[in-house]
């Protein structure tokens, strides 16, 4: 089993080993403002409804993985501080 955001880097007898290939596409834009506010759900914030989609609209590429990496690393940022 494995994942890959980018196969088209991955060796070609490396990909040859796989039997299936799904294919996932990257989340669109509400997929995207619906997966930041999920990743602060619980934790105290100011963020607006028109603050998530700003989020969304400048995550274009992002993956899911990507949008939690980003959530995770903003929600540290008041600990780092103190």
């Amino acid at each position: 089993m494995g994942a890959t955001n980018t196969p088209w880097e991955l060796d070609e007898a490396f990909r040859r080993r796989f039997e299936k290939r799904i294919y996932i596409s990257l989340p669109e834009r509400n997929a995207r403002s619906f997966m930041f506010k999920g990743h602060t759900d619980g934790i105290p914030n100011t963020m607006q409804e028109e603050d998530f989609n700003t989020l969304a609209d400048h995550s274009e590429m992002y993956s899911g993985a990507d949008i939690k990496t980003v959530a995770k690393e903003a929600n540290y940022m008041p600990i780092r501080t103190c």
